[in-house]
């Protein structure tokens, strides 16, 4: 019995101290310090390529360890990278090793170039953003004190985060997340203080240099810099100076530094950042620019039209509407792209074709399930002047309508407001304060007019939110 305890004894304490050693947290500690003299890298100039040495080519030498490089005109993580320097002078490279024993700074390396090589910038972009060699250019941001834009509606917009280069790919679309929303600052002055942001002014004169006045943020103040534009890949990055932009999204965006080529003209240029996923979900900002030349030469416009004539092709609003074999045409709300906005001139403001393209929007109440009930909505005109409309609920209703003759297509209702809602979305059909519509857009199928876009005007904006139907 003695025996049997001493046994029994023994195995508890076994068992203690196996759940003691099982039950104690594992202990994590970092590598050892790398010694810098332990990273092989190399700097090369291909004098072959360039007697004066133009081109730099940076190896990483070391596996597992990845090395940024810091080439004055920009900077890189890429195993091997290529620099082409157009100007003749002296480059210093720095090198930031980051190990599994934290970062290690490396010895800069100087390359000395002993000629130029204007044929590396020399390209429409670079010339369109600095002016061309020898010279430079000035931007500002289309915003000023008086809170007027002189080229675009706004001093920004928003897209998708696989919008990019408007010349190139499906429209500027490099991927699935795109979609564009051109806010208007007017009616939208949330996006962005009125101001005098100052200035900002690409040089290739001796070199790409990037120079800053940031009136409207005192924490940028004046900088002076470099910059580098990838023609190919459209992009273009600066180094100790960051553009112009507003102060409303400071915090939203991790690199002011790195921008997409949204476009670029000579008077006008537009730069995008990425939006963090928790600025309301990862987007494109892009800011419009226009030249100083422009801005200092820009007479304002007389004001316009707010029913400009558009034309049906010599036919009228009446018939349009309602004139075929038969006196009376019936119209559906699409069920693919059902409404949108416009400019006083037509023009869709969002790229909308399909649902997918609404939901990528963020129009998530507009979903695929609603299709079968939209396409329900219907609109039917008489050439007696009479309407009928039945919303998605069967629910009839039935007044009359008188049109314009003058161009401006614009239709007055009596008796009778068109509204239903459109699928589960805040979006609704509706009409203005005046119980009016204008045909803002037509489309055709072979010779016969198959879609009418319906606009609203807004009471303060330039632009109409726009109604999609399609005949029946």
């Amino acid at each position: 019995m003695k025996k049997t305890k001493i046994l029994i004894a023994s195995f508890l304490m076994i068992m203690v101290l196996f759940l003691v050693s099982s039950c104690s947290p594992d202990t994590y500690s970092l590598d050892g310090p790398t010694n810098k003299s332990d990273i092989d890298f190399s700097v090369t100039q291909d004098l072959v390529a360039d007697p004066g040495g133009n081109t730099v080519i940076m190896k990483n030498l070391t596996p597992g360890v990845v090395l940024n490089w810091d080439y004055e005109t920009g900077k890189s993580n890429k195993a091997t990278e290529v620099v082409k320097y157009a100007f003749k002078g002296d480059y210093t490279i720095k090198t930031m090793a980051v190990t599994g024993g934290g970062l290690v700074e490396l010895d800069p390396v100087t390359v000395t170039v002993t000629k130029d090589n204007l044929n590396y910038v020399n390209d429409p972009l670079w010339n369109m953003l600095s002016g061309g060699v020898g010279k430079s250019k000035t931007w500002v941001l289309d915003l000023d004190a008086n809170g007027v834009s002189k080229y675009f509606v706004g001093p920004m917009y928003f897209a998708g985060t696989d919008n990019g280069w408007s010349e190139g790919g499906d429209k500027g679309c490099y991927g699935t997340d795109c979609w564009a929303w051109n806010a208007e600052w007017k009616g939208n002055q949330w996006i962005a203080a009125k101001g005098d942001y100052g200035t900002m002014t690409f040089s290739l004169n001796g070199g790409p240099f990037l120079t800053t006045n940031h009136l409207m943020m005192p924490s940028y103040g004046q900088e002076s810099g470099t910059y580098f534009l990838d023609t190919n890949a459209k992009t273009l990055n600066t180094t100790n100076a960051t553009i112009l932009h507003t102060n409303e999204y400071e915090n939203c965006v991790d690199n002011w530094k790195s921008m997409k080529i949204i476009s670029i003209t000579e008077n006008t240029l537009q730069l995008g950042v990425l939006r963090k996923g928790s600025c309301d979900g990862a987007a494109t900002l892009v800011y419009n620019f226009i030249s100083k030349e422009y801005s200092d030469n820009w007479v304002p416009k007389a004001a316009a039209d707010p029913n400009p004539a558009i034309d049906l092709n010599g036919g009228s609003v009446g018939d349009l509407l309602s004139t075929t074999t038969a006196t009376t045409k019936t119209w559906h709300l699409s069920a693919d792209s059902p409404f949108n906005w416009t400019n006083l001139s037509g023009e869709f403001l969002n790229n909308w074709n399909s649902v997918d393209d609404y939901v990528a929007a963020g129009w998530t109440g507009y979903v695929p399930a609603d299709q079968a009930t939209v396409v329900k909505n219907k609109i039917s005109f008489s050439n007696d002047g009479k309407i009928t409309t039945v919303d998605s609920n069967g629910v009839t209703a039935s007044g009359t309508y008188t049109s314009t003759t003058d161009g401006t297509n614009v239709i007055t209702f009596k008796d009778i407001t068109p509204s239903f809602p459109i699928g589960s979305s805040w979006a609704t059909v509706s009409t203005t304060a005046d119980n009016q519509w204008k045909i803002v857009k037509t489309a055709k199928t072979g010779n016969v007019v198959t879609d009418i876009w319906f606009g609203k005007r807004d009471p303060n904006k330039s632009e109409y939110m726009v109604f999609h139907f399609v005949l029946n």
